[in-house]
């Protein structure tokens, strides 16, 4: 699914978007080895510092990095999913700089995100690959959905509780409605969930995902 993701990905048109380029408050310089976070809304990551080179993937703003290397004008950093790839260095910043540039959407988008990314993380662990993989057990798979369905109820809370317009709160509210619909797909795998996944990720999930995404977080 992730990979499917990717690939649609390459068709956005928009190279980075939303956000000026001051990574660094004036007068501070990147330092090798330590963490910093991606201060774009969507980042395209790539494999070589080169803007020929076809990305790989968009990371989200907030995501936090560990500094690798400065190329030029270019970041090597490594990601909490243990990749290390290369962003433009004008997007890979600090704290300060992040929150300075932090809407009132923002902690409720991100927390969202997070539990987006562990919902994909079981759906993928269906599919095990590789000799030794095994799927979660049916009861594994709803605690799992369980956890899941909690932190997403307390996300609310969160959303209920910050300040924001109206019709801002709303979208994240259906977003988030979208994200419990999966989870309902994930607790009934077995029975018509695995078939109803995918077509409602795709169709009704991930356009949305994206639009609300990009304009709120």
């Amino acid at each position: 699914m992730k990979k499917l993701i990717l690939v649609m990905a390459l068709f956005v048109t928009v190279f980075m978007n939303g956000l000026t380029a001051e990574a660094f408050p004036k007068g501070q310089q990147a330092v090798v080895g330590q963490t910093y976070f991606i201060t774009g809304r969507n980042v395209w990551i790539r494999d070589e510092p080169n803007t020929n080179i076809a990305p790989v993937a968009a990371y989200r703003f907030g995501e936090p990095v560990r500094l690798l290397e400065v190329k030029g004008n270019w970041a090597r950093v490594k990601m909490v999913n243990g990749w290390e790839r290369y962003a433009h260095i004008d997007y890979v910043g600090t704290q300060e700089v992040l929150l300075s540039k932090m809407k009132a959407s923002t902690e409720c988008m991100m927390e969202l995100d997070r539990i987006y990314d562990d919902v994909e993380r079981l759906m993928e662990s269906m599919y095990p690959n590789g000799p030794d993989a095994k799927a979660p057990t049916p009861a594994e798979r709803k605690t799992s959905c369980a956890k899941l369905t909690d932190r997403l109820n307390a996300m609310r809370k969160l959303l209920e509780g910050t300040v924001m317009p109206g019709e801002v709160r709303n979208e994240i509210r259906s977003l988030t409605n979208k994200v419990e619909t999966l989870i309902g797909f994930l607790n009934e795998w077995e029975h018509g969930g695995e078939a109803k996944y995918t077509p409602y990720f795709l169709e009704k999930f991930m356009p949305e995902y994206d639009r609300i995404g990009e304009l709120y977080r």
